[in-house]
């Protein structure tokens, strides 16, 4: 299930930055008295937005589904060009990870266990995310824009090994190299020409 973000009402997001800002510290099981008690609210007003913690995190990963996503096929139709569709959809990312460290923790399998579903649905999440920039990679070889030496699915785990150092480093709060600096390394290694 895909959530478009302009579709939420105020209150359901609300209760899903309160989740995100919960998932920062997992130190503690998220419940709906501990979401309630983040936003200043009863467990009613939550109830009136989602009818369960699992529906919660649904809608929540259909948020993250529709940011990491959407930026892979709405690509695909801004440009023919693989260098941009992947620095495009690079910094998409950085900035969706930079702005969410919450859902970097997620990304990563964080919080798989707080509902039903949620570690299949991150799988499958990191599943599409993988196979859509293999995908961008291989029509990158066939134009002929990649290094002779690399195939697509090296570069492949390349770009997605970056994003996961991205949120790693989002999550613990650990330091790390800007954008410019990952997407240069990713660009020399891979492109002809960068």
């Amino acid at each position: 299930m895909s959530v478009n973000p302009a579709k939420l009402t105020t209150g359901q997001l609300k209760i899903l930055q309160a989740v995100a800002t919960l998932l920062e510290n997992p130190s503690q099981k998220i419940t709906i008295n501990r979401l309630a008690k983040e936003i200043h609210v009863t467990d009613g007003a939550i109830y009136r937005h989602y009818r369960s913690k699992d529906d919660i995190f649904e809608a929540l990963l259909g948020y993250m589904e529709a940011n990491l996503l959407t930026p892979l096929n709405v690509v695909q139709k801004q440009s023919s060009d693989t260098y941009r569709r992947l620095e495009i959809v690079f910094g998409n990312y950085m900035e969706f990870l930079s702005g969410h460290p919450g859902l970097a923790r997620l990304l990563l399998g964080h919080g798989a266990t707080e509902a039903l579903g949620v570690g299949e649905r991150i799988k499958l999440l990191n599943s599409k995310l993988r196979a859509q920039v293999a995908q961008i990679l291989k029509f990158g070889q066939a134009q002929g824009v990649l290094k002779e030496n690399v195939k697509p699915e090296q570069a492949t785990e390349l770009f997605y090994g970056l994003i996961v150092a991205a949120a790693m480093a989002q999550a613990y709060d650990m330091p790390q190299v800007g954008m410019e600096s990952r997407w240069q390394v990713f660009s020399q290694a891979v492109f002809k020409k960068s």
